[in-house]
């Protein structure tokens, strides 16, 4: 540490700031990498940010703050940081840094549970990927498609997933993973939830995807029983249950449970053993939206004719 705070002094006596920058980022990645002293390399990161550089530049020391702060969940200061990154792309940051930035905004909106707005950024990110200070290939693919399969329609996961050169160049490679997707997007159900145990098993142990672990298994599960509600007016719980190879007794109390949160348009007759699909009609609810908006129009139009008459 002497050595480096000699560097920095000399620097600052007979250099410019870019040598003085250099210098500061010489100790806080000591500090980051060998001392593992989060809260000092920290300091002296925001200490070189301060000093001039251009906007890639600053780009790199930021990633090394967000890159500590993913680590101890710091959610307040990782929200301020991709914030700053964003305004620095704006400024000129190179495209390479753009790309990165969309991985480390993925990683913090796993953390927060915005997983519709991480499968966005994962996805646009598949054929670009460059950020292996964060995540190695394998791990991307595995977060981008399983987020993909949660929150992307058939249409996006054919195109971005299931027919990407990109992620097939290594999806067999992750265990199960292929298996899994592939049976959701064929709707074979009982090989999906064979596949399903064993991914959530990883997203049980994953450092960002952990502590959501019940929420994901459970909008999972609901989006599999849409997908397959989809294609029946009506259908027997024997019938669905064999499909999905679970109990009719468990698959009754799981959409006992989405029916009552307003997750399912579906109801059940116990007496007779079937689900019936309830789906909204989406024509008749955009015509009765159309008329009530043309309503407040109106009456707006009326209330302004009146003001101006008088």
């Amino acid at each position: 540490m002497k050595k480096f705070n000699k560097k920095i002094e000399e620097a600052k006596e007979r250099e410019g700031e870019i040598e003085v920058r250099d210098a500061v980022l010489d100790k806080a990645d000591f500090l980051k990498h060998e001392a593992r002293d989060y809260p000092e390399a920290e300091k002296f990161y925001r200490e070189a940010l301060t000093i001039s550089g251009g906007a890639s530049r600053k780009m790199e020391i930021l990633f090394e703050i967000i890159q500590m702060n993913l680590e101890k969940y710091d959610m307040d200061a990782l929200k301020k940081d991709v914030a700053t990154c964003k305004q620095l792309v704006e400024e000129g940051a190179d495209w390479d840094k753009k790309n990165k930035l969309k991985v480390f905004e993925g990683v913090y909106c796993m953390l927060i549970r915005d997983f519709t707005r991480a499968s966005e950024l994962f996805i646009s990110s598949i054929a670009t990927f460059t950020c292996t200070e964060l995540l190695d290939y394998k791990s991307f693919i595995f977060y981008a498609v399983i987020l993909a399969m949660l929150t992307q329609d058939r249409r996006t996961l054919k195109k971005e997933i299931i027919h990407s050169p990109d992620v097939l160049s290594v999806i067999r490679d992750i265990p199960h993973l292929k298996q899994y997707s592939d049976s959701f997007y064929n709707c074979e159900y009982k090989l999906f939830f064979h596949s399903f145990v064993e991914i959530l098993e990883a997203v049980k142990k994953d450092c960002y995807l952990g502590q959501h672990i019940d929420y994901f298994s459970r909008e999972m599960r609901l989006v599999a029983y849409r997908q397959f509600l989809e294609a029946f007016k009506s259908v027997t719980m024997q019938n669905m249950a064999e499909a999905f190879g679970i109990t009719k007794e468990f698959l009754d109390i799981e959409l006992s449970n989405f029916i009552y949160n307003g997750k399912l348009n579906c109801k059940i007759d116990k007496v007779s053993g079937i689900i019936e699909s309830n789906r909204p009609n989406k024509k008749a609810e955009l015509f009765n939206d159309t008329v009530k908006q043309g309503d407040l129009l109106l009456n707006r139009v009326q209330k302004l004719a009146r003001a101006l008459e008088i």
